[in-house]
């Protein structure tokens, strides 16, 4: 019986200290779900604060001018200010920001690295106006480390919590989306006439006509303003034509994509303009620039893009020979979303958009 009796005590004894067990493991877990949950909360409140905050400081990266004489440009401190005070805007666990680490510079598409405001020479498509934010819960950081429940059983009393880095970027249009109603006209501006126009330092105020299909003046015989497109597809058609007035470009188009050149399209697409296609006060379009090289664009041919830029379509004429479209280039114009920016400057932004 002696024996019997202190096996049943030491089994007794063990019986307890496995409770003690897997009690712990019961807080353990416990301790993990609510403070894993709870922390999980902090850091998507805190990444959202972040979100916000870049896409707020990359919408002020560039000047929104209302001059017709200038064109939008680069302001940086103007970003990461922007960005700081959206932050202030925001709260994590009942608990008011009031900052985050906030870095501006040409956010690098292929290293997906954020170089220095000073980058001497930008790659069209590859460095392109950033904004980056990180917030966080931490020693000195908005109210500091968020506080545990059940962990503190274990000696932690506190945990530090930050958001992942989120980058927002704004610039001039590199990839025009498709676009429902059309945004994107089916005429081609070259690249000859819109770099005249837009090195002018000031740019003319009021705006002059343009009249696109035909020479451009000061340019000459050799400096068309621009031509018929139907971008991808090499057709020359009316039907064509019209559907891309009104559904806009059917594919994805960027900087280095050829489209093609149609000059002579039928006078009917003039006509067509007018009063059918184009409201009353005239309409604001984007156009995709060519590179012509040195001849110019009364030859039909494939021709590649070399940015993008707004202009405001007035009306259109046929008399005779004598056909084009008119109208004039605006001060500023936000272009459609799922645009991506990295093109040269002209008088078109992008809206911002996050990347990480």
């Amino acid at each position: 019986m002696g024996t019997d009796s202190k096996l049943i005590r030491s089994e007794k004894g063990m019986v307890i200290v496995y409770v003690a067990i897997l009690l712990m493991m019961m807080f353990g877990f416990l301790g993990l779900a609510v403070d894993g949950g709870h922390l999980f909360k902090v850091r998507g409140e805190l990444q959202n604060a972040a979100d916000a905050a870049a896409l707020k400081g990359a919408w002020h990266l560039y000047t929104r001018p209302t001059d017709p004489t200038q064109l939008p440009t680069l302001q940086w401190e103007v970003a990461r200010f922007q960005a700081q005070q959206m932050i202030t805007e925001n709260s994590s666990d009942n608990t008011a920001l009031k900052d985050a680490m906030v870095d501006v510079g040409y956010w690098n598409t292929n290293s997906n690295i954020l170089q220095p405001t000073t980058l001497p020479t930008p790659v069209p498509g590859v460095d392109i106006p950033a904004v980056r934010v990180i917030a966080s819960r931490s020693d000195g950081n908005n109210g500091g480390p968020v506080k545990n429940f059940f962990m503190q059983i274990f000696g932690k009393d506190y945990s530090q919590v930050s958001s992942r880095a989120a980058v927002a970027m704004l610039g001039f249009p590199y990839t025009v989306p498709p676009a429902v109603p059309a945004e994107l006209f089916p005429l081609a501006l070259s690249k000859c006439m819109t770099d005249q126009y837009f090195s002018q330092v000031p740019m003319p105020d009021p705006p002059p006509e343009i009249r696109i299909s035909s020479p451009y003046i000061p340019g000459g015989d050799t400096c068309y303003s621009g031509q018929w497109t139907s971008f991808k597809a090499d057709t020359n058609d009316v039907r064509t034509i019209k559907d891309l007035m009104y559904k806009g470009n059917p594919e994805p188009l960027a900087i280095g994509d050829e489209i093609w050149i149609e000059p002579g399209v039928e006078g009917s697409l003039y006509n067509h303009i007018v009063p059918d296609w184009l409201p009353e006060g005239g309409k604001d379009v984007i156009m995709a620039i060519v590179d012509a090289g040195t001849s110019d664009l009364s030859v039909k041919g494939d021709l590649p893009i070399t940015g993008f830029a707004s202009f405001h379509i007035d009306g259109a004429v046929l008399k005779g020979l004598d056909k084009y479209v008119y109208g004039h280039f605006i001060e500023y114009f936000t272009s459609p979303p799922g645009t991506m920016p990295g093109g040269p400057p002209t008088n078109t932004l992008t809206r911002p958009r996050l990347i990480q």
